[in-house]
């Protein structure tokens, strides 16, 4: 599964917000939704928290994104999901993030040792970074570039805003993927419409172009 939590700028204007509240509000969503999929078995997750060109954004816009992150890492994951049963894991160029933000990252990665429920996070993603890095690593090992990916297939990509764009999410591995583009917001999303998105999705039959 795919999640790349959208239109937070959008909804603390339309709300009366700061982009503090609002991005902290969608970090808390977040979780939820993390929730209702790991009920409905899914193993991995991978969430888009940051591309790397959205770093070119206002510091404002990127200080509230990096402080709801940090209260992700260090506080929303570790108290609702088992460290035995899930795992953390980052993706994307770290030399580029705060050190506040690597450091709850990589201590909840530490932390978080499952093998039942894994969250990917993207931070600082580029998806020719991330082609490259593969191609390396299939020459360095030996392997098909397929198999040299961090992260798998992914089945289904959720956007929370109507505009039907990937923004370089995860290209290759979401080359079959089912696409939802919603149009209630991330910070007023109901739990139970994941719910039906992963039923609905389970009773279509996956040909992946076959």
């Amino acid at each position: 599964m795919g999640l790349i939590p959208d239109g937070l700028r959008r909804w603390a204007d339309d709300n009366g917000a700061t982009l503090t509240e609002a991005y902290r509000r969608g970090a808390e969503k977040v979780v939820e939704i993390l929730l209702a999929l790991q009920r409905h078995e899914v193993r991995t997750v991978s969430v888009y928290n940051l591309s790397r060109a959205n770093l070119a954004r206002r510091d404002d816009e990127l200080e509230a994104v990096y402080g709801a992150s940090i209260h992700f890492f260090s506080s929303l994951i570790p108290a609702n999901f088992d460290p035995a049963v899930c795992s953390v894991k980052l993706h994307g160029d770290q030399d580029v993030l705060p050190a506040d933000y690597l450091a709850a990252a990589r201590d909840l990665e530490t932390a978080m040792s499952g093998d039942d429920f894994r969250i990917n996070i993207l931070a600082a993603y580029d998806a020719g970074d991330e082609l490259r890095e593969a191609h390396r690593r299939a020459q360095r090992e030996d392997c098909d570039i397929n198999a040299a990916f961090d992260i798998g297939v992914v089945d289904m990509v959720i956007r929370t805003t109507p505009e039907p764009l990937l923004s370089g999410f995860l290209p290759l591995q979401s080359q079959y993927a089912q696409l939802v583009f919603l149009t209630t917001p991330l910070n007023d999303l109901d739990p139970r419409q994941i719910d039906d998105l992963v039923a609905g999705y389970r009773r279509i039959p996956q040909r992946r172009g076959r």
